[in-house]
């Protein structure tokens, strides 16, 4: 390998090791591609021909990078955590409905946001919706105020887990009112969302009439807070 091969590959294996470092630091959704990135740039600084310490000092100087700036970024990019309360004889879809005006503040609790779902599993809260790491908690409250914390639902070919659960959230939009009389979700109008199942049965059955039927209460109720 002549200096001139040698000085390249090193080239290259510097800047994939700091794209793939980048990617496992500050991007979580870029961190499946950034490992592999960053493996492939290890692999070519070790091949080169460069002097040992100058090899280790940038392999051990990005992983303890990583290391030091991956708690700081956690923090950045999580959310308040949030406890959701249940009623105990609650099933079904809960909708959150982030930003509007007639939205409840939730209380605090030791550090955390204390959401009450009420009956219909419909909650309006003030506070504009924020993506990011989530910490959520949820629990299953009686009458006296008792809570069982849920556990995230499970379903295998076997059987399930924890039932009651809490089954698969998501986040989504209702788009708003562009000036053109078009809707998008870039309008300043959007309303954002947030939903999750309570699920208190092995089988878990879709029933399009009945969520077609929950969207149009939410979207109702929505105008009316306007």
């Amino acid at each position: 390998m002549n200096r001139k091969t040698n000085d390249i590959l090193f080239l290259i294996g510097i800047t994939l090791l700091l794209i793939g470092a980048f990617g496992l630091t500050f991007t979580a959704f870029f961190a499946i591609i950034g490992l592999p990135i960053f493996i492939v740039g290890i692999v070519l600084i070790l091949i080169s021909k460069r002097k040992q310490k100058t090899k280790a000092l940038w392999i051990l100087g990005s992983i303890a990078a990583i290391i030091a700036f991956w708690p700081i970024w956690t923090k950045i990019n999580t959310i308040e955590p949030e406890t959701y309360l249940v009623p105990d004889d609650f099933s079904g879809k809960i909708k959150i409905i982030y930003g509007l005006e007639c939205g409840i503040k939730p209380k605090l609790e030791n550090g955390r946001r204390i959401l009450e779902i009420p009956n219909d599993g419909i909650l309006f809260v003030n506070y504009e919706f924020k993506s990011g790491i989530i910490d959520h908690e949820y629990y299953s409250i009686d009458k006296k105020g008792g809570r069982v914390k849920l556990e995230r639902y499970e379903n295998y070919e076997k059987g399930t887990k924890n039932v009651p659960g809490i089954g698969f959230g998501a986040s989504g939009n209702f788009p708003g009112k562009m000036p053109d009389g078009g809707f998008s979700s870039e309008s300043p109008l959007t309303i954002h969302y947030s939903e999750f199942q309570v699920i208190r049965d092995s089988t878990v059955k879709y029933d399009f009439k009945k969520e077609r039927k929950f969207d149009s209460i939410v979207r109702s109720r929505i105008e009316n807070c306007k």
